[in-house]
């Protein structure tokens, strides 16, 4: 009996480290001692934010840092002195794949892509807007003055396959920003 309670206890330990080498396996950033300083070894190909938690000894409060190791790389640890640090928590970092997005950005960017809306030259060198689609779309269209940067936005209204000339009005360009089905439709 007792060395069947030794085997399984021998089992639940060979377990539990299969767990925790597994889950280190899947980090990308680890960290490497020599004494009291640490260095953080990201060993993925891809840029990660690390949090890292940091006790002291005799200190009942952990300090947390987060810091972006780039892919491939080694990152001297913001602490010095006695204490243990661990890694909380990873993640890709901003502008990588899986990381987090730039929310003001997003905003600023419209969020559509002309689809159906094309710009084409026509015969006097003007711009014509052609919509392709066979549905009524609305666009925005921006003008610019090159010399000042002068902007101004302007919103036409296009039938399903239809052609609109767009007027220069004293401006030097003219973009695409967005189009939408007509409202109402």
């Amino acid at each position: 009996m007792l060395r069947l309670g030794a085997i399984f206890l021998l089992f639940l330990i060979l377990s539990a480290v299969s767990i925790e080498t597994a889950d280190a396996a899947n980090q990308c950033v680890r960290i490497q001692r020599q004494g009291n300083i640490e260095t953080f070894i990201n060993s993925c190909n891809v840029c990660q934010v690390a949090t890292i938690t940091r006790s002291r000894p005799g200190n009942q409060v952990p300090t947390g840092r987060q810091i972006n190791v780039q892919a491939r790389s080694t990152f001297p640890g913001p602490f010095r002195g006695p204490g243990r640090s661990r890694i909380t928590s990873e993640r890709p970092c901003k502008g990588e794949r899986g990381g987090q997005k730039d929310l003001i950005e997003s905003f600023n960017q419209p969020n559509t892509e002309p689809k159906c809306v094309n710009m084409e030259r026509s015969a006097d060198n003007g711009v014509t807007l052609v919509n392709t689609c066979g549905e009524c779309r609305a666009v925005a269209i921006e003008r610019t003055v090159a010399s000042n940067g002068k902007r101004a936005r302007d919103y036409v209204v296009l039938a399903g396959r239809g052609r609109v000339p767009v007027a220069s009005r004293g401006y030097s360009n003219v973009g695409l920003l967005a189009e939408i089905l007509c409202p109402g439709k």
